[in-house]
């Protein structure tokens, strides 16, 4: 019986990831930062994780005024190559400035890289992967010149550059390049020769790598025979920690990390446990008090109180309404900001607002703390009279807090309350339901509905109710709000600035106003509900105006015992706010923290939204952020 190699493959890259996971905070040498960077983004697919970013920042801080890094090519190719795997185009500065480092190093004469055949498939292969459309105009010579180094017997120079060669003439194929292709014929002739007689190429895993990559990029995959020997031996040879140790420990696992992830049919979902901070914030006698904690404050929390005076409270507590008016200027072909020097972008106004708010609001000792910690989740524990500020917005001169930390808000009131009725069940057990455009006017809502519903039910095993259009009347959502864990509503809301418990869900026979929800919940209420809706999540302007019947969606959900809210302050456009939806529950799904998965979806949409398009930042979590709403045990 042929053995089924991807279960031991995937153990194998689990076991490697682990440990690179362990040991990269301690990473010194710029190379093993990126290379490491490298092999878990080509494992996991996910580039914005906050290790992935942290260590992307740190190799950033690294890079020199020329483009290079350490002012070598291999660790400037490396670098960035790393910095591509996240997300960066050749059009950004640091892949520009590194290029051009690169193209300044390269020789006139003959086209190569300081004469060597390593260096100069090294650069090529980099220039293949950013730029490939380069290679036609600045490689050729080179390509030209590493054919000549080839041998009869199909060698050039050794078996690691054998397999680069074979892995560089396959790619220039594939992007259209007539470049001699006997390079690659001959070259995996020698690759399958070396090892007939023997368990492996060489000794290291940082080198087996090679010809192994040249071998897939040929096409060839687990049913070769050549292919199977050598994972055999990557299998055998990898210590009972997860690291592979030949030459160098991070060299040899991050590269047989690389090489085997590239067998890999969906990604590797390795979830981590959430590294937890929390700003408390309270008002009290005219003033904030601000206290942190995370692991490194021991038993002690620092805290320090703060005056602020009525005109910046005001200023502050706009910022949220500046996104609003933002977008209501953009849709009318206005000036973004009349009070501001034209040409001022979007971005920037957002930018100034988060660091005057962080200037304002976060007391200096704990923004020291903050930027040494190593949280990746951040709780706001919010006095209730403090919500209208823009918690999530503020921005610590290096990104926003709900781009940099997975971000939630609790609310501290003396208010009462139904604590919550249900933790995260395993998805055989748990309910959803979907209810999208239920007035069959938005039809973006109804192909969000689908795919969510698609996605929990499919991938999930999760029981999920969808309904659309006339499909669930008012009474039908109302009577059962409590059977279910999850509710996802993608359609209309109102918002009445006055009468915030008069703001409602629509339906297609009427109106659900907040104040008639909490009713339905006495007796169980869902783990998550987000309402996908314009000012879903927006309450009283005037903080000092919190009646307990003058609750809005949002709190009435809280308050009814939904351990977690999302929801909009602003109203936001419908095709941007399907993909942001689509996105969070694509984390949750995987088993990522309710924060961690609207934190991605911020970062996906940001990317590939206009800079005008502000639903990335138009979002807000009332709940605990570590928290998950899938349970994946």
């Amino acid at each position: 019986m042929e053995r089924n190699w991807v279960p031991d493959v995937a153990l194998a890259i689990r076991r490697g990831v682990r440990w690179l996971r362990e040991n990269a905070e301690h990473l010194t040498e710029t190379r093993d930062i990126a290379i490491t960077i490298s092999s878990l983004v080509a494992a996991e697919r996910n580039p914005h994780s906050h290790l992935i970013e942290r260590l992307s920042a740190g190799l950033l801080r690294r890079q020199a005024l020329n483009g290079s890094w350490s002012e070598e090519l291999w660790d400037t190719v490396w670098s960035a190559k790393a910095l591509a795997a996240t997300g960066l185009d050749q059009s950004s500065d640091p892949l520009r400035r590194a290029l051009d480092f690169i193209d300044a190093t390269r020789d006139p004469t003959g086209g190569t890289w300081y004469e060597e055949p390593f260096e100069t498939m090294l650069v090529l292969d980099l220039v293949a992967t950013i730029a490939p459309h380069k290679i036609a105009t600045i490689g050729m010579p080179a390509l030209r010149w590493i054919a000549s180094l080839q041998r009869p017997d199909g060698c050039i120079v050794g078996i690691r550059y054998t397999g680069m060669a074979i892995s560089l003439f396959s790619r220039a194929a594939e992007s259209g390049i007539d470049c001699d292709q006997h390079v690659v014929e001959s070259g995996l002739l020698y690759i399958r020769q070396q090892i007939e007689d023997r368990a492996i190429w060489t000794s290291a895993s940082w080198s087996n790598y090679y010809p192994l990559s040249a071998l897939l990029d040929f096409g060839l995959g687990c049913d070769d025979e050549t292919v199977r020997r050598a994972l055999e031996w990557f299998l055998l040879s990898q210590d009972a920690d997860g690291k592979w140790m030949q030459v160098s420990k991070v060299h040899d696992t991050a590269m047989a990390v690389l090489v085997l992830s590239r067998l890999l049919t969906t990604p590797l979902i390795d979830i981590t446990e959430p590294r937890i901070a929390a700003l408390n914030i309270f008002k009290e006698n005219g003033t904030i008090r601000i206290s942190f904690h995370d692991d490194s404050t021991g038993a002690i929390a620092p805290a320090e109180r703060m005056k602020i005076s009525e005109g910046v409270r005001e200023d502050l507590s706009r910022n949220q309404q500046l996104v609003a008016s933002t977008l209501k200027r953009v849709r009318a072909a206005q000036p973004i900001f009349a009070t501001e020097p034209r040409g001022l972008s979007v971005a920037t106004e957002l930018e100034r607002n988060g660091r005057y708010a962080h200037g304002h609001l976060i007391p200096g000792r704990i923004q020291r703390m903050l930027d040494v910690s190593l949280a990746d989740h951040l709780r706001f524990e919010i006095d209730e009279r403090l919500k209208d500020l823009p918690w999530e917005l503020i921005h610590d001169g290096t990104d926003f807090f709900c781009l940099r930390y997975a971000a939630g808000r609790l609310l501290m009131s003396d208010q009462e309350f139904h604590p919550p009725h249900r933790q995260a069940r395993a998805a055989a057990d748990s309910r959803v339901v979907v209810v999208a455009d239920p007035l069959g006017d938005l039809p973006a809502a109804r192909i969000e509905g689908r795919r969510i519903a698609s996605l929990l039910r499919d991938r999930c095993g999760m029981n999920v109710d969808e309904f659309t259009s006339s499909g669930i009347t008012k009474k039908d959502f109302l009577l059962s709000l409590k059977n279910y864990d999850i509710v996802h509503y993608a359609g209309h809301a109102s918002h009445d600035t006055d009468r915030p418990d008069e703001s409602c869900l629509l339906f297609s026979d009427g109106q659900i106003p907040a104040f008639e929800i909490a009713r339905f919940l006495a007796s169980g209420s869902p783990t998550l509900v987000f309402l996908n809706a314009c000012w879903s999540a927006e309450e009283l302007r005037d903080p000092d105006s919190y009646s307990p019947m003058m609750r809005g969606l949002g709190r009435t959900f809280l308050y009814a015992g939904v351990a977690a809210f999302i929801g909009y302050l602003i109203p936001v456009p419908d095709e941007s706010a399907t993909g942001f939806a689509i996105s969070v529950y694509e984390g949750l799904a995987q088993g990522q923290t309710i924060g961690e998965s609207l934190r991605q979806a911020r970062i996906l949409c940001r990317k590939s939204s206009t800079v005008d398009d502000l639903t990335w930042c138009s979002a807000v979590l009332y709940g605990d952020p570590a928290a998950r709403a899938i349970s994946t045990k």
